[in-house]
Parts: structure tokens; C-alpha cells; sequence
């Protein structure tokens, strides 16, 4: 494997040419992304359906489907795209690698990664909470202006904010593959990477700023794509030809859509980080030309 050549070149980015690369790298690797992104999104996608999908069917409960799916995807956006961030993180040096090897280093990652990913980032209270709001909506309970305006925006915000100042989580323990804990200073486990990547001197308001970007473009990536598939409904009489209404399922393909490309745009993210911070590409440069010698040698 050479190491000095990547499908993108190492360079430091502004955040507008990593989000217009991001664009490139999706159409690049569409087909294999949008395979990941629904088999990592698909489980969520059922349960979130089972939890609050007769919303859709209900008028006088419609906007809150709308609203609580966003919440929810939100939320779920991360740990839903792993697969692509592992896809991502070996095409990067292997070019087309198998979606095979990718699901099982997924599945291989450990208890820790899922537990971080599911427990601390609030995704599993998320789901608990939409729970008990589904259950007071579907009863007529006046409990569900508190579910859905106060504690399931809260358990939201408390995630995203984890995501924010740590955001690169899924990179470090799929791809760098660290250690979770060690007694010796010397090596590098999860913890001490985490810091040393986040934490560094102006990085902090970096990911802050990345975050908030990120959020915001989003939200407005998924209303254009919501827009584009009813426009496209339009066209093809889609809706007029059946009895039920898409509208509410446009949102969710929308909203999921989003989120792919922000997966791509945090691994980028992430690649521009570490060259600024570690001079990742003088780094793989050396790696390239010592394993060329020690091949020369033998």
C-alpha cells in the first residue's frame, strides 16, 4: 500500500472547499455511500416508522411527525452513518474497497464504540423518551407538548453537543483503531487521542464553528431535497395516483439524504483536521518511503 497516494490530495481546506470536495467524493462513491447510508440508516428507519408512524396518517398530529423525525434523525445521524465513515476512511489509501469488509469491521468495533455511540450520545434515551411520547399522543395524554418540546429537545441537544466537541469519534476508534484504556503513557489510547485531537489549542472554536455550520446546512440541504422530491411527485403524478399521502415519507428520505452528505463532510472535516494540527501528509509521506526501503532491502 502506498501510503503517500490518496484519492484525495493532503492539503489544508477552507470549510467551503471541504463542503464543495464533499460534493465530488458523493458523486465519486455514490453508489457505495447510498448502499451504506441505507443499510446503517434502514433499522433506525424501521423503528422510528414504528414509533411515531401513524403521525403521518393523522392530520391533526401531522406537523408533529415532521417535527419529532427530525429530532430523531437528528439524533441518530451518526452512529446510523458509521458504515460510510469506515468505507471513507479505507478508500481513501485501497481506492474501491469491499461493502462486505466494511459491515463486519462495523460489527467488529466493540461494545465501547456502540455504548458511545448509543448510550453517551443519547441515542437509546432518544428512542425511550419518543417512546413515551408516542404512547401519550396515541392516549390524548397533555403530555405531549412536554415530550416534544422540552424533553426530547433536550436529550437531542445534550447529544449533538457531545457530537460537536468530540465529533470524531467513529474516525478514531474504526480507523486510527486505539486502544479504549491503557496504564502506559506511552501509548496512545482512545481518551489521549480524543484529546490530543479536539482539545488543542484553537481546535475548540474550530469545532464549534464546523458544528454549527453543519447543522445549519443541513437543515437546508434536507428542506431542498423535501422540496425536490414533492416537485418531482408533482411531475410524475405520483400522488395524485394513490390513495395515501408521501409528503411525510419525502421528509424522512430527505432528512436521511442530509445526513450522507454530512457524514462525508465531517470525514473530511476530520482529514483537514489532522493535517493542520499533525502534518498528516508529511506523515504518510515518510510512512510511503520507509516501507518502500524496507521492501528494497528485502
Amino acid at each position: 500500500m502506498d501510503f503517500s497516494k490518496t484519492f484525495i490530495s493532503i492539503r489544508t481546506r477552507s470549510a467551503f472547499q471541504i463542503y464543495d470536495l464533499a460534493i465530488l467524493v458523493c458523486v465519486e462513491y455514490f453508489k457505495p455511500l447510498i448502499g451504506l447510508l441505507a443499510i446503517g440508516a434502514f433499522p433506525f428507519i424501521l423503528l422510528d416508522c414504528w414509533l411515531i408512524g401513524w403521525l403521518a396518517t393523522d392530520y391533526k398530529d401531522f406537523r408533529f411527525f415532521y417535527w419529532v423525525m427530525f429530532l430523531l434523525v437528528v439524533s441518530q445521524a451518526q452512529i446510523a452513518t458509521t458504515f460510510m465513515t469506515h468505507y471513507l476512511g479505507q478508500a481513501m489509501f485501497v481506492g474501491r474497497p469491499k461493502i462486505s469488509t466494511t459491515v463486519k469491521e462495523v460489527f467488529r468495533a466493540g461494545f465501547y464504540f456502540h455504548w458511545l455511540h448509543g448510550g453517551v450520545r443519547m441515542v437509546i434515551p432518544v428512542l425511550i423518551c419518543c417512546y413515551f411520547l408516542s404512547r401519550s399522543m396515541e392516549f390524548g395524554g397533555g403530555d405531549r407538548y412536554l415530550y416534544s418540546f422540552f424533553y426530547l429537545p433536550t436529550l437531542v441537544l445534550l447529544g449533538v453537543s457531545f457530537r460537536i466537541f468530540r465529533p470524531f469519534v467513529s474516525e478514531i476508534l474504526l480507523l486510527e483503531k486505539t486502544p479504549i484504556k491503557s496504564k502506559d503513557k506511552n501509548v496512545v489510547c482512545f481518551n489521549r487521542r480524543s484529546i490530543a485531537l479536539h482539545y488543542r489549542r484553537g481546535a475548540v472554536e474550530g469545532l464549534v464553528g464546523q458544528g454549527v455550520t453543519s447543522f445549519v446546512l443541513g437543515l437546508f440541504l434536507g428542506l431542498a431535497f423535501d422540496a425536490g422530491l414533492l416537485q418531482v411527485d408533482k411531475i410524475l403524478n405520483i400522488q395524485a395516483n394513490s390513495e395515501w399521502s408521501y409528503a411525510a415519507w419525502y421528509w424522512l428520505v430527505a432528512l436521511w439524504l442530509s445526513v450522507g452528505f454530512l457524514c462525508v463532510a465531517r470525514f473530511l472535516f476530520y482529514i483537514d483536521t489532522r493535517i493542520r494540527q499533525e502534518g498528516w501528509g508529511v506523515e504518510l509521506q515518510m510512512r510511503s518511503e520507509s516501507r518502500r526501503l524496507s521492501e528494497m532491502v528485502l
